[in-house]
């Protein structure tokens, strides 16, 4: 063998060491020394973690009003907003006045319907007449039924007048602001979840001017993962530990939308504090079959875990400083983090500081 070869054979040897090097596993993580002192100066603050049983999903959710119970109210007429009466939060009943607003039409509206009061007035004035005339045989039985008829009429003009100021949630009685001018008001009991319109705002026929909810019964919409909502069955129960609220699984879309999420549906079972409209952090309790009943799962606050080259990391508290520790993450959200590690019931972890805590490692690495 020539000295070429046998250099060339040496330089590939060389070279797939290296490559198998590169591929090992990292070198076990340095312990971080650190004194109390130190800590405080680092701005290092710890927690300590919680057990978590394996069936447990964190997510994301918005609360909602179920179907069929919040709806909008809108500008029946082009005109604006004279006076502003509720606000968003506010909480009203029936019937309630939400705001003043004032149209031309809504006077013409007015008086088309005083003329079918009116009118009704005159045709039931007249059906008493032609019945007493026809029993006194004045007049044929075909007259009565003729009146009757136009009683009949007027009874459905002042019905479709009447209908179409209630489907603009309009009084029907007279207004105090002029006669152009009368109260929107709630349809429904519960709460203004929006108020679009200002006051002097010139809007069109069907503009939305307020939301509103009955939030007497509610629902949870739950952001999932594909592969979250593949372990999400109806009937699974839903824990929001810190409005102290309780749902279960009613429906799940395991297909993915644009996002790449899935979607499950809860009814609210223990409303505790939860609020119409804000987002809370949930926990899905999924029935899976073959549960792992092993002890080293636990709930973490999402910002203790840190990414260190491949590996998820937390930083586990002992009597010389931190060790880092590497984790696998079951599931995540913006507050809190379900992980497997093989920690203990009393492990302390820092929570705040990471950054260099994280600095202090690689630059042991």
């Amino acid at each position: 063998m020539t000295n070429s070869w046998k250099f060339s054979l040496s330089a590939l040897m060389c070279a797939w060491a290296f490559n198998a090097q590169a591929d090992a596993s990292p070198p076990h993580l340095p312990q971080l020394p650190l004194s109390a002192q130190q800590q405080a100066a680092l701005g290092i603050q710890v927690t300590k973690i919680q057990t978590a049983g394996t069936a447990q999903i964190l997510a994301s959710a918005w609360v909602g009003t179920q179907p069929g119970k919040d709806l909008t109210v809108s500008a029946p007429y082009a005109g604006q907003i004279s006076r502003l009466l509720v606000g968003v939060g506010d909480r009203v009943k029936v019937g309630s006045s939400l705001a003043y607003f004032t149209s031309p039409q809504l006077g013409d509206a007015r008086r088309q319907l005083q003329e079918a009061k009116l009118e009704l007035q005159t045709a039931s004035s007249a059906l008493q007449r032609d019945e007493a005339m026809l029993q006194e045989g004045i007049i044929p039985e075909v007259r009565v039924q003729i009146t009757r008829n136009k009683l009949q009429a007027a009874q459905a003009t002042l019905a479709a007048r009447e209908s179409e100021f209630k489907a603009g949630s309009l009084s029907l009685g007279p207004s105090d602001q002029g006669y152009a001018t009368a109260s929107l008001q709630a349809p429904i009991s519960g709460v203004i979840t929006q108020a679009l319109g200002d006051v002097g705002q010139r809007v069109e026929a069907g503009t939305v001017l307020f939301k509103m909810a009955d939030d007497s019964a509610l629902q949870l919409d739950i952001q999932l993962s594909p592969e979250k909502a593949s372990l999400v069955q109806v009937g699974d129960l839903v824990s929001i530990a810190d409005r102290q609220a309780q749902a279960k699984v009613i429906g799940v879309s395991r297909a993915a939308d644009a996002s790449q999420s899935a979607k499950a549906r809860a009814v609210v079972l223990q409303r505790g504090r939860l609020q119409v409209g804000e987002w809370v952090s949930a926990t899905l309790q999924p029935q899976l079959k073959h549960q792992d009943n092993s002890q080293n799962h636990w709930l973490v606050p999402a910002r203790s875990v840190v990414h260190f080259g491949k590996e998820s990391l937390v930083f586990v508290k002992d009597s010389q400083g931190f060790m880092p520790t590497p984790v696998k993450i079951i599931s995540s959200n913006d507050d809190t983090s379900l992980i497997q590690a093989p920690l203990r019931a009393d492990t302390v972890l820092a929570q705040s500081g990471l950054a260099s805590l994280r600095a202090m490692l690689q630059k042991d690495e």
